[in-house]
């Protein structure tokens, strides 16, 4: 046998030990890609989820300010000023027309300028942002009000406009931390007397 007979052994060997290396290397290199995608995929979902959890938060937080301002009209028209006076932060911006510096004063000083006189306040197509712990919200608004006949206010008024307003989130709550009124028309409207009121 000459030399190079007894060399094909060995190349053989050599050829099959390379096949079986690059398996290997195969073989590791798509547990490793594949192990990567799972990673990957996890990551994904859980990104998904929570930017789900966040858009469910979003809008359970839009839904308790709608809550929140219709109670505040609720309150007002159904003169219920002890409740009023609760939808406000401790120390809030207040500016309907005239200024207030807490719930409290703006329940005593309304009470005491409406009394019995009836009157209907709404709001609409609200305009809300969240960020965090704190909101924003442009609502479109028309109120009509009516004054006791003898007050102070000659006639009552219709009017449009509408409220910008800013709240904050405490302890799990919302509350009114500033509310700005801009009126966009006002109509005089008679002032109210008792023999005009609805009947019961």
């Amino acid at each position: 046998m000459d030399e190079q007979e007894s060399r094909k052994p060995s190349a053989w060997r050599s050829r099959v030990a390379a096949a079986a290396a690059a398996a290997t290397l195969l073989v590791g290199g798509g547990a490793g890609a594949a192990a990567w995608a799972s990673q990957s995929a996890s990551a994904e979902a859980h990104s998904r989820t929570a930017s789900n959890a966040a858009s469910v938060q979003r809008l359970a937080d839009i839904e308790d300010i709608r809550q929140l301002k219709a109670r505040y009209f609720r309150s007002i028209d159904s003169k219920q000023w002890s409740k009023l006076a609760t939808l406000f932060t401790a120390h809030p911006t207040i500016d309907v027309g005239a200024k207030y510096s807490s719930g409290k004063e703006l329940a005593e000083k309304t009470a005491a300028l409406l009394g019995d006189a009836p009157s209907a306040h709404q709001g609409f197509l609200p305009e809300i942002q969240v960020h965090g712990n704190r909101a924003s919200a442009i609502w479109a608004m028309e109120d009509y009000v009516s004054f006791p006949a003898g007050s102070t206010y000659r006639n009552g008024f219709h009017g449009y406009g509408e409220y910008h307003d800013t709240y904050k989130r405490i302890n799990g709550h919302w509350y009114i931390d500033s509310t700005v009124l801009s009126r966009f028309r006002v109509d005089t409207v008679p002032n109210w007397t008792p023999s005009s009121a609805p009947k019961k």
